[in-house]
């Protein structure tokens, strides 16, 4: 028996397919929805502030009303696409439907082609909120928006590594990630495709047509892949997650470089000596203390991008016992797996709130949320996410830089605060007298 969606994290299909479409530099969003559906993803986009966030993304919409409901609103697309092409600077259109476009039948692939026809660039996805979770609308965005890409003219002298499974707006830090990731394969001597962010946009669309091959690191960015591997032939390699530590990121690009037939040079070897020895070198001076706090029942509730190398990082580097929740309701072809491996699934915050009460847990690490939700239940929680808005800010958990900041994050939440020293006055106080005289 079904039961309703309580306080879903993300939102629906599409608020993340908003959300990935506003983070490609020259693509415009066109929302064929009411005006609620892009309105509550460009408030969660801006921090969920009410008017106009200085960080709202420019986000076109049709905002259909009652008579387009009845009648069809295939003009009042028409006209928004010619609008928002006329007034918003961009080289493409993603036109995104909502729930009454779809359930309508509205002709959106005609409307499309009359401009397509005209030599502009539009493509339209259909990422309604019924089709799934939040980062489900970021698949479909990626997935539609490849299926019309042709490969462009790249250079041969490094391989090109496109990076799929981080949703922008969605998963914690996901620009840091992307920029920790492409500097991981920058330093060894290989290229990263992002899409997203500023050094992503239209032209690493369509390079990833002709990129050596897909690195996916999350269940989510394995559709986008395939469509890419079925019309081009472009390799996918699937990795374990997220990177977290020296060592979990030198075995990803040892896995790329084995796939890739492309051998690691000394230069490539040097940098990742240095990445061990830096790592190492800051461990030291903190394992000791950490070993003394260790919790007796520890739960990573996140993401399926970081809840399992989360929860794999705190088992082999300091040996906690670690139980996992995942938070973003992954692909059904994905929770066999994640079942069989004991992983449990939170749909919403009520879901969450069950489980963390379930486990019983000592400390509770991962999203917002979660830390939110264990510390109102009186456990210790350790949050590794980031404030609504503020997703762009602040580092991520990938590579040595990763580690060093669940590190630290552990320490300031388990290791009890010095007391501090009381001030000394820097003057003596003065006499009452002196008041007094003033007063007169």
């Amino acid at each position: 028996m079904g039961h309703p969606t309580l306080f879903p994290f993300g939102g629906c299909a599409l608020h993340g397919a908003i959300h990935a479409a506003a983070a490609i530099p020259g693509l415009i969003p066109v929302v064929h929805s009411t005006p609620g559906c892009a309105l509550r993803a460009g408030l969660s986009a801006g921090g969920g502030r009410y008017g106009a966030p200085p960080g709202l993304p420019r986000i076109a919409s049709t905002n259909m009303a009652d008579k387009h409901v009845v009648f069809g609103g295939t003009s009042r697309l028409r006209e928004e696409m010619k609008n928002a092409l006329a007034v918003i600077e961009g080289g493409a259109l993603a036109v995104l439907t909502g729930c009454p476009a779809e359930m309508i039948g509205d002709d959106v692939g005609a409307m499309v082609k009359e401009l397509t026809g005209q030599g502009e660039r539009v493509v339209a996805v259909q990422t309604a909120g019924f089709h799934g979770p939040a980062h489900e609308g970021y698949a479909r965005l990626l997935a539609g928006l490849l299926a019309h890409v042709e490969p462009v003219p790249t250079r041969a002298d490094r391989p090109l590594v496109t990076l799929f499974g981080i949703a922008p707006g969605l998963d914690p830090h996901w620009l840091s990630e992307l920029e920790t990731l492409s500097r991981l394969l920058e330093g060894v001597g290989l290229r990263a495709n992002p899409i997203f962010g500023p050094e992503g946009g239209l032209a690493a669309l369509d390079a990833a047509a002709g990129a050596s091959i897909s690195l996916v690191v999350a269940p989510w960015g394995v559709a986008p892949a395939e469509v890419l591997a079925a019309r081009h032939g472009i390799p996918v390699l699937v990795a374990d997650g997220l990177p977290v530590g020296a060592e979990a990121a030198e075995a990803l690009v040892r896995r790329l470089s084995d796939r890739l037939g492309h051998p690691l040079d000394a230069a490539a070897e040097a940098y990742l000596a240095r990445e061990r020895a830096h790592q190492g070198w800051r461990f030291d001076a903190v394992l000791e203390r950490l070993a003394a706090l260790t919790p007796r029942r520890v739960v990573v509730a996140d993401g399926s991008l970081r809840a399992g190398p989360l929860a794999r990082f705190l088992r082999e580097t300091l040996g906690w016992q670690v139980e996992v929740i995942v938070t973003d309701s992954p692909p059904e072809a994905f929770r066999a797996d994640l079942g069989a491996a004991g992983v449990k699934l939170a749909a919403d915050g009520a879901d969450l709130v069950r489980l963390l009460r379930d486990r019983g847990a000592d400390l509770v690490l991962g999203t917002t949320p979660a830390a939110t939700i264990a510390a109102a239940q009186g456990r210790p929680a350790v949050d590794l996410g980031a404030a609504p808005g503020l997703e762009v800010l602040g580092g991520g958990l990938s590579g040595r830089a990763g580690a060093e900041r669940i590190f630290a994050a552990l320490l300031a939440t388990l290791e009890p605060m010095p007391q501090a020293a009381p001030v000394p006055a820097i003057l003596p106080p003065l006499p009452h007298a002196v008041f007094a005289q003033v007063a007169e």
